[in-house]
């Protein structure tokens, strides 16, 4: 049966014979779908600051009649996780068919990640002089995380307290502030972000969507499209893609015995 190429695979092919213009439309099919897949071109025009004309003719570019061709391959392509699978044994435990779930999204989500600015991303955490790591809410527990292992990395990382913490005291850009923040955007991190960008700190956000108002802040913005997942699927991809961050940091400063298990048991 021949191989039907999917709007991922049709941008790829052809993006480097685009324009400027239509590279940017690309760009933001590729990090974020679910845009494309539930907004119209006009909308999608608006947020991305471009013509309608011009998604339109992306569309065509990339080998479909229109936009609403390609709008009805992205949804196709959202809905279908992959091919059609055996079905579960019978013993099979519904905690692990959870886990099965989570084992998809990941998989799924990878495939539209933007791996260029994740090595940027790295490249500026593994040079920076500080970093703080910020996040609210649900955001707090990825923020913490992080922040604890990052340090345990490179020894200048330190875990924003909103309780506690006022604003952002360092400047300049070897001061790095990455900031994590997911649909609803808390306007305490909004506000983090503007004080970074106004410190003259590197500012890297980690969120859920190209429609995050904290996109304009940003030197490097990672969008993990999980926007229209629930909260409990949002960890597992989140977790899996700070592991990745976490491991390249680790192989890029020469400290991949950071991954291995040692003798000691007890943190001093």
């Amino acid at each position: 049966m021949e191989h039907r190429m999917s709007y991922y695979e049709k941008t790829k092919k052809d993006y480097e014979n685009l324009t400027p213009g239509l590279k940017k439309v690309a760009e933001a099919l590729l990090n974020n779908p679910i845009l494309f897949a539930t907004h119209p071109a006009k909308k999608i025009a608006s947020i991305l600051d471009v013509s309608e004309t011009m998604v339109i003719r992306f569309s065509k570019a990339v080998g479909y009649e229109g936009y609403g061709a390609l709008q009805s391959d992205v949804q196709r392509s959202l809905l279908t996780v992959g091919p059609p699978e055996k079905e579960p044994k019978k013993d099979t435990h519904p905690f692990s068919l959870v886990m099965e779930s989570d084992s998809k999204n990941i998989l799924q989500i990878a495939e539209h990640l933007d791996w260029a600015t994740i090595e940027k991303i790295v490249h500026s955490l593994a040079g920076a002089e500080t970093i703080k790591v910020i996040g609210y809410y649900q955001s707090f527990a990825y923020a913490h995380w992080f922040a604890v292992l990052l340090n345990s990395l490179l020894d200048n990382t330190t875990l924003y307290r909103p309780e506690t913490d006022i604003g952002l005291t360092k400047h300049g850009a070897e001061h790095c502030v990455i900031i994590f923040s997911y649909y609803r955007y808390a306007l305490g991190t909004i506000r983090l972000a503007e004080e970074a960008r106004n410190n003259g700190n590197e500012v890297i956000i980690i969120t859920d969507s190209l429609l995050s108002p904290l996109i304009e802040y940003a030197d490097h913005t990672l969008v993990i499209p999980i926007a229209k997942k629930s909260v409990l699927e949002k960890g597992p991809v989140t977790f899996s893609v700070l592991n990745s961050l976490l491991l390249h940091i680790a192989q890029k400063i020469g400290k991949l015995d950071f991954i291995n298990p040692t003798s000691n048991y007890y943190i001093k």
